[in-house]
């Protein structure tokens, strides 16, 4: 592995700095309660060293649900895929953690899945990578298992499907407080099990 050098290791640390300050901030005063000036103040930079890191609020509040949310989830698929080789059983896992993490979600985690479903459609560039990314990793789960899934049906349309079941699901539960996401997501690893899998 390549070190990184003084100055890239410096830009490194600034950067995780502001998205810890930025998290720190959030699990206290909300997104919407934080401004650029409260996070420049807490990681002691000016201003124009912030945008030299991020374009806006915005686009640190991407990069942050990038690495809290979406790699999590690119990682979840991975330890499934390499803990069983059916994919029902994977799909257990995963939805089955994803529906622990909503349950059991801190004010931090809500806030940071909110503005993570909100931008997908208030912000259609930035959006559609999110999107994106989030089919890529189901993708990677059905092709990987592309021999138990159902004549006719493509690995793409399986993780296209999952992708909107699973964040209506979210959508539901951030508006809801009684909304029961346990049983809804078990709900949809039976649907899914039943209408994309051979066999079933």
């Amino acid at each position: 592995m390549t070190q990184l050098g003084r100055r890239e290791r410096k830009k490194k640390a600034v950067r995780e700095n502001i998205s810890e300050q930025t998290l720190r901030l959030i699990a206290r005063y909300g997104v919407e309660g934080i401004t650029i000036d409260a996070i420049c103040d807490c990681v002691d930079i000016a201003k124009k060293t912030f945008y030299n890191y991020y374009a806006s609020k915005h686009d640190l509040m991407v990069d942050i649900c990038q690495s809290e949310l979406l790699q999590r989830t690119d990682d979840l698929v991975s330890e499934a895929i390499a803990t069983s080789g059916d994919l029902a059983e994977q799909l257990d896992y995963i939805l089955g953690i994803l529906a622990t993490r909503n349950s059991t979600a801190s004010k931090l985690e809500r806030e940071l899945i909110a503005y993570l479903v909100g931008s997908l459609s208030t912000n259609l560039s930035q959006g559609a990578g999110q999107l994106a990314f989030m089919n890529s990793y189901f993708y990677r789960l059905y092709s990987n298992s592309q021999s138990q899934l159902k004549p006719g049906i493509t690995p793409e349309f399986c993780a296209e499907m999952t992708v909107g079941m699973a964040n209506a699901i979210t959508l539901n539960w951030l508006h809801d407080d009684n909304y029961n996401t346990q049983e809804r997501f078990s709900q949809l690893r039976d649907f899914i099990v039943s209408s994309m899998l051979a066999g079933s």
